[in-house]
């Protein structure tokens, strides 16, 4: 049985491909056209996926999409008329204009390559679950997904048991925990889509002192979980907001209302330094969002009793909250998949698909991240003699021993590397495929990387990629945390020893490693513990202010334009 999911008519499109159960394959589009969070159909995705796989769209049995334009209809019924005398209102949200266009265009791409099989529709939120749940090896958990909106939903919570996934709770439009905190975002200067993790790393250099502010803003309730105050916000006032997928890429107009801006005072424009007052409402933000979504998750194990907690949607990206769920919670177990936001939820509705209909109703996986395009060493010999660019470089084959020593030689020589090899990882998250690799012990390295390569704002941290079996000597993490979720704090050895990978407020965004789950990544860190007593790498995306590189002639683009000082392409080396 061959399922090809997809992430269609919502930011991050994506496609994946389970067969008998087994994933073979996940990638997001942005990664092949080069448009953060592309929305478009997944094209080059599916293209990937299939030839992967070596199958034809004529041999998939069905296809999963992670919306379904029926679900909560009631709902949406029930507020069109509320609302009766905004038909704009009505017309957004039922969005079936869009809805059939994209669909037709889906059904003409697969009518056209001879698709005979089914195409079924997963809920939003559903598909959101699943994609964490069926990887979870879980018996049973409750589950959370929290985000803007899909499907009219903004968070829904599940009772999740074997093959079973039961909704138990769904806080509908216009109410969005997501969408308080894009509006914050926006607020605070941000405007792009997605820029909610750089507002989360400021967060860290304020103080919570407009907590009481924020809880005009949004209370939380033991009956609804939560509730906006919608005189703060635009989404649902047609007249003042729009948004758009223009040539694929998401726009928003402003989420928050002018009242925010009497709160506050002027939002913060785009190129305006970032003051205390900026970092405070960061942090107050942030403070307010966890505790809300504390005492929903505090809610929910009290009323189940269940030790085991499964997290996605959009939300499930903020790390600084998943890192202190452990603390505040009695939750003993949690499991959060790596591309937890509307991309993974292609590969969330095809494993809702897949329990349903696969009679061995067991999915595996070879590895949970590791699921996109790799390259043969002769795909990239081939490539480096087609480019006259490189004519000036030094260019070398070495063994994987002699890629090892060589690479961590030069990081222990404060060089900045780009590390290029096996299959690309599968989420926002480089987890050392598609890496830029630099010297943790160097407290400087911030900003010579920042100078150098990523050009981005001088506030937000690196993260540590760190042996496994060392977690507990440098972290306040005991536990495997391999997809670099969760924000945990510091011990005076990692403050001491490796500055550059921990923030304003001693804590780290940590990658655990282990050999089993990626042999190349965890033999050099291991190398490079061999040179220097640190089994510590300061790990960032393989990019510069676009999306991750995806092959090796991205990497080698990224190399030239940037000052890098070395490049690793599988066993390929090219150096200044």
């Amino acid at each position: 049985m061959i399922i090809l999911g997809l992430n269609y008519n919502h930011p991050d499109s994506s496609a994946c491909l389970i067969k008998d159960g087994k994933i073979l394959s996940a990638v997001d589009e942005e990664r092949f056209v080069r448009i953060k969070h592309y929305s478009g159909l997944p094209l080059n995705s599916i293209e990937y996926c299939l030839k992967n796989a070596n199958i034809k769209i004529s041999d998939i049995d069905y296809v999963a999409l992670n919306f379904n334009p029926n679900a909560n209809f009631n709902k949406k019924i029930s507020y069109a008329i509320k609302n009766i005398f905004k038909l704009s209102t009505i017309k957004k949200i039922l969005n079936f204009k869009n809805k059939f266009k994209n669909k037709n265009k889906l059904n003409l791409f697969l009518k056209n390559n001879n698709f005979n099989g089914e195409i079924i529709n997963v809920e939003h939120h559903l598909s959101h679950l699943s994609s964490s749940f069926y990887l979870s090896n879980f018996e049973s958990s409750i589950g959370l997904t929290i985000d803007g909106f899909g499907d009219f939903c903004s968070m829904e919570a599940f009772l999740c048991e074997t093959n079973k996934i039961i909704s138990i709770k769904k806080i509908l439009f216009p109410h969005s925990l997501g969408i308080f905190y894009q509006a914050i975002t926006q607020y605070l200067g941000f405007k792009n889509y997605g820029d909610e993790y750089k507002v989360m790393g400021l967060a860290s250099y304020g103080n919570p002192i407009y907590l009481k502010e924020f809880e005009k803003i949004i209370n939380y309730s033991d009956k609804n979980f939560f509730e906006l105050n919608l005189k703060y916000f635009s989404h649902h006032d047609d007249k003042n907001f729009k948004y758009s997928f223009e040539n694929g890429i998401p726009i928003f107009n402003n989420l928050y209302s002018s009242e925010l801006i009497t709160m506050f005072g002027k939002e913060r424009d785009i190129n305006e330094n970032i003051s205390q007052h900026h970092k405070d409402i960061a942090a107050s933000m942030q403070t307010c969002f966890e505790n809300i979504v504390i005492k929903i998750l505090n809610k929910l194990y009290d009323k189940f009793q269940i030790e085991n907690l499964c997290l996605s949607g959009g939300c499930a990206f903020n790390s600084k909250l998943n890192g202190i769920i452990k603390e505040r919670t009695k939750f003993k177990n949690i499991f959060i998949q790596p591309n937890a936001g509307d991309g993974g939820g292609s590969l969330g509705a095809a494993l809702q698909v897949n329990s349903i209909y696969n009679k061995n109703n067991k999915t595996v996986s070879e590895s949970d991240v590791y699921l996109g395009p790799n390259f043969t060493n002769q795909e990239i010999e081939k490539m480096i003699k087609s480019r006259s660019d490189l004519d000036e470089f030094k260019i070398k084959k070495f063994s994987d021993d002699e890629i090892y020593n060589s690479t961590a030689n030069k990081i222990a020589s404060n060089l900045i590397v780009g590390w290029f090899k096996g299959r690309m990882e599968w989420g926002p998250r480089a987890l050392g495929n598609r890496s830029i690799l630099a010297n943790p012990k160097n407290k400087e390295i911030k900003d010579i990387l920042n100078l150098k390569i990523k050009l981005r704002e001088k506030f937000r941290p690196f993260a540590p990629a760190i042996l496994y079996e060392f977690r507990e000597n440098f972290f306040y993490l005991d536990y495997h945390s391999p997809f670099m979720l969760n924000v945990v704090d510091a011990k005076d050895l990692a403050k001491n020893t490796i500055p550059s990978v921990v923030h304003v407020d001693n804590t780290c965004r940590v990658q655990t490693v282990k050999r089993n789950e990626n042999l190349h990544f965890y033999n050099l860190i291991k190398k490079f513990y061999d040179l220097t007593n640190i089994p510590v790498l300061l790990n960032t995306s393989f990019n510069e202010n676009e999306p991750i590189v995806l092959s090796p002639s991205h990497a080698i683009d990224c190399f030239i334009r940037t000052r890098m000082d070395y490049l690793v392409l599988e066993n390929w080396t090219i150096s200044r």
